[in-house]
């Protein structure tokens, strides 16, 4: 009996280790750049229009919905395309490829958390930083009814 106790603890040992090998902790997941975000349609307008510097504003929407009505001065590169889930994504090659890092990023497109993290964060990692890296994490309807 108590080589099955031995057993059973050895067994139960085994499976908490193989289990916390298999998690990720926070270490391990990947670190994206800062970027500042905006949720107020009005203060990030605002912004965009007192910024004096080179700017660009993004539309990360895809292409259909960037066809179906965006920003006025927007353009449009599609995050869903490009896959944003690595620096060496064609999405950010393009970027770099396209502007300068000395130039400020406005960015919309969704409503989602991970996607705005993902494409400001990367953007910003990839040499933009957090001044260069701005996003408006609310949805393109919001926005629209400011834009002039």
């Amino acid at each position: 009996m108590r080589k099955l106790g031995n057993y059973f603890v050895m067994l139960t040992v085994a499976i908490m280790a193989l289990f916390c090998t298999s998690c990720g902790s926070d270490d391990d997941e990947e670190k994206l750049g800062a970027f500042i975000e905006y949720t107020n349609p009005q203060s990030f307008y605002d912004t965009y229009n007192a910024y004096s510097g080179d700017k660009v504003l993004i539309d990360y929407r895809s292409a259909d919905k960037y066809s179906a009505g965006h920003l006025s001065g927007a353009v449009n590169m599609p995050a869903d395309v490009y896959n944003t889930q690595s620096d060496d994504a064609q999405w950010c090659k393009d970027l770099l490829a396209t502007y300068p890092t000395s130039t400020c990023l406005f960015f919309y497109g969704t409503g989602s958390f991970e996607m705005n993290k993902t494409v400001a964060g990367r953007a910003s990692r990839i040499g933009y930083g957090k001044e260069h890296s701005r996003i408006y994490s609310k949805s393109y309807d919001d926005l629209k009814s400011i834009w002039k």
